[in-house]
């Protein structure tokens, strides 16, 4: 296995010992499964392709100037931390500009700056929008990814490490997946006193602490792909993944499979490849074979798809944990690769891995040239200050006769001759050339105007605006980048709720299916900074205006405004719906870009209020709400009477307030998008 400088980390690597609380092994115990003869020729066949894949990504390549992906990836990484070589000359010492780490570092403050949120738009099979279905599934996606994967910084903390990830490496992969994470928690059977031989013990639950949406950058290295010939995901033939993870933690994920029983952590000492034996000679299989190369108490587990045949296996330590030709239906929705890949700039479109930012020409190239003026000036510098003498005499004359106050005896006044004539130190052309290639690096990346460092000295606004126009330009392929990665990542997320986020969680008393809900802190249309409330209920929607009650008493009791929405899932996962993912890459609304807009746009409508215009207050008033981030209500006063709903849209809240969500729709019949008030 190739050496990396920046491995994928691992847990400290103790010596594997058995818990003694754990179940010790029975003497009948089998130590290898009983494969039948299909599965033995199934599972030879995906070994095979695992370790076909493996050696085709790690063999060289043109794309990457005759090296492989592996040595690729631990230059980038080198490069992006500014990882300084060992100097080969004694006199030189280890000192870099840094310069590609901080280009690196400000675009991904920029990036992050920007509001990447996906938005989803629905049409029906006759191409008419579904307004109120498209904003219900983006206030949907908005929460799983405030909660997802149970962690406290959500997607937030993770889409900063996938841009990392792909300016860094040129291509980033992605897996969005429904995970289910159980821990052990512990009930004391009695109060405990302090006692140890008398204590009474305690009882083990298995504790559902989270249940949705994942997602998760993958570490590249350990993403195979079956055609590395092949741009899309889409056309790969197959894919599989490799993780390497302590004993007991695999088993907190797979210890309830029936095989897992003879997975052992490790590899055998005897040996790492599997029998060839034929099936006749029932060798067959005997635990040994390992892709790669673990430490004693981890496992190697490798997650495979096959989206033509869909086939889906999982593989701990070269046990198969599930049938021969499992359905990746399902386990993913429609049966489709759940992980995806971008790349920042494509090498070739028949070469599915990309080129990095800090490996472009215009940013490595330059920047390493810069770095090597830089210890050079460095080393002229020490040769100015204490330049090298020829001692002209037969004797040894110590280096501390040249310190400053110092007074020799002895010495003739001719003993020691300074050599060249670099004692000047570095001069005012040197230091133009490194002043030059400085300039150049930021015509090719980000100039320091961009980055918030000062201006050039007379350099007017309107220069220092057009410079940082022309960094926008610049920064126009890279953010194409994000936005693409965002929108898979979105369509990814959409199946995902689609087919597991509106899945029933239990049942109420009356039968009825019990839903996810889903509630959205953020604007609420018309009536400034809100809640917005997004319920899914099998039969027929409620009545408009019952839903109006409802979210009105909602208001009346939290105090700000609140708005319901509801949504049959049935007719979300059946009907014939077309769905669009959009990312629109625009600064924070509450930036003070926007500030200064939105006072523009005051301006004119003034200008045009001169004019004879007629202007829309309330929408003003909304825009004005959704910039300073505030409560419309609080800021401005309604002139508008609430007009007061009439007896029968009482009692239809009052059904809908009580369970029965059976009140009376358009036609009587189920509506294909959600009703809003």
């Amino acid at each position: 296995m190739a050496y990396l400088a920046f491995p994928q980390p691992l847990s400290y690597n103790g010596q594997a010992v058995m818990n003694p609380l754990d179940k010790m092994p029975g003497k009948n115990d089998k130590i290898k499964p009983d494969y039948d003869e299909k599965e033995f020729l199934y599972h030879s066949y995906l070994t095979g392709r695992l370790q076909r894949a493996k050696e085709n990504r790690d063999r060289m390549w043109s794309e990457y100037s005759g090296k492989t992906y592996l040595q690729q990836f631990e230059e980038n990484e080198k490069i992006a931390h500014t990882y300084v070589e060992p100097v080969k000359n004694k006199n030189e010492r280890k000192i870099s500009t840094g310069t590609i780490e901080s280009k690196l570092n400000t675009l991904l403050a920029h990036i992050n700056n920007l509001n990447l949120t996906p938005e989803v738009l629905a049409f029906d099979r006759d191409n008419q929008s579904l307004v109120e279905l498209g904003k219900a599934f983006t206030d949907i996606m908005a929460v799983t990814a405030e909660h997802d994967g149970g962690d406290d910084g959500g997607d937030k903390e993770k889409r900063m490490n996938r841009q990392r990830e792909l300016l860094k490496q040129g291509t980033v992969f992605v897996q969005e997946d429904w995970v289910t994470k159980y821990e052990i928690k512990k009930t004391l059977k009695d109060k405990y006193k302090g006692q140890f031989k008398a204590f009474t013990g305690y009882s083990e639950r298995l504790e559902n602490v989270f249940e949705g949406c994942l997602r998760d950058v993958l570490y590249a290295p350990n993403v195979f792909l079956g055609d590395p010939t092949a741009f899309s995901m889409n056309d790969q033939p197959y894919i599989f993944t490799v993780e390497q993870v302590h004993y007991d933690v695999a088993k907190t994920l797979f210890g309830e499979f029936e095989n897992w029983k003879y997975v052992k952590p490790g590899i055998p000492s005897d040996g790492a490849t599997e029998s060839t034996t034929a099936v006749g000679g029932r060798t067959i299989y005997d635990g040994k074979w390992r892709l790669t190369n673990i430490k004693d108490d981890h496992v190697e587990i490798i997650r495979y798809q096959d989206q033509t045949r869909d086939e889906f296996m999982i593989m701990v330590n070269g046990v198969m944990l599930m049938p021969p030709g499992f359905p990746l239906s399902a386990v993913t929705p429609r049966g489709k690769y759940n992980v995806t890949k971008q790349v920042l700039y494509v090498v070739n479109p028949q070469f599915a891995y990309g080129k990095s930012f800090v490996s472009s020409g215009s940013v490595y190239e330059l920047s390493t040239a810069l770095d090597r003026m830089l210890r050079l000036f460095e080393l002229k510098t020490r040769k100015s200050v204490n330049p090298p003498y020829v001692n002209t005499t037969n004797r040894v004359i110590p280096a501390r006769v040249l310190d400053p106050g110092n007074i020799s005896m002895g010495i003739p006044p001719n003993a020691l001759q300074a050599i060249g004539n670099e004692g000047q130190g570095v001069t005012a052309s040197e230091y133009q050339i490194f002043k030059e290639l400085q300039d150049e690096i930021e015509k090719s990346t980000i100039s320091n105007v961009f980055q918030g460092q000062q201006a050039k000295s007379g350099a007017t606004a309107t220069e220092i605006i057009e410079v940082q126009r022309q960094a926008k330009l610049t920064l126009g392929l890279i953010i194409a980048a994000c936005v693409l990665l965002e929108t898979k990542l979105g369509y990814l997320r959409l199946w995902n709720i689609v087919g597991n986020w509106l899945k029933p969680i239990g049942k109420y008393k009356d039968g009825k299916m019990k839903y996810r809900n889903a509630t959205k802190l953020g604007q609420v249309e018309g009536a400034g900074e809100g809640e917005r409330r997004i319920i899914p209920i099998d039969g027929e929607l409620p009545h408009p205006e019952a839903i109006r009650i409802l979210s009105l008493q909602d208001q009346k009791k939290k105090g700000y405004p609140v708005r319901r929405t509801y949504l049959n899932p049935k007719i979300a996962q059946e009907a014939a719906i077309n769905w669009f993912v959009r990312v629109s890459p625009r600064e924070e609304e509450s930036s003070a870009f926007h500030k200064l807009q939105f006072r523009e746009l005051v301006g004119d409508a003034l200008t045009l209020m001169q004019m004879g215009a007629q202007i829309n207050l309330d929408g003003l008033q909304d825009e004005f709400a959704k910039v300073y981030n505030k409560d419309r209500s609080k800021v401005f006063s309604s002139r508008a009477t609430t007009p007061q709903p009439s007896q029968d849209a009482g009692k239809i809240a009052g059904n809908v307030a009580a369970g029965n969500n059976q009140a009376p729709a358009a036609g009587g019949q189920p509506q294909p998008k959600p009703v809003t008030s």
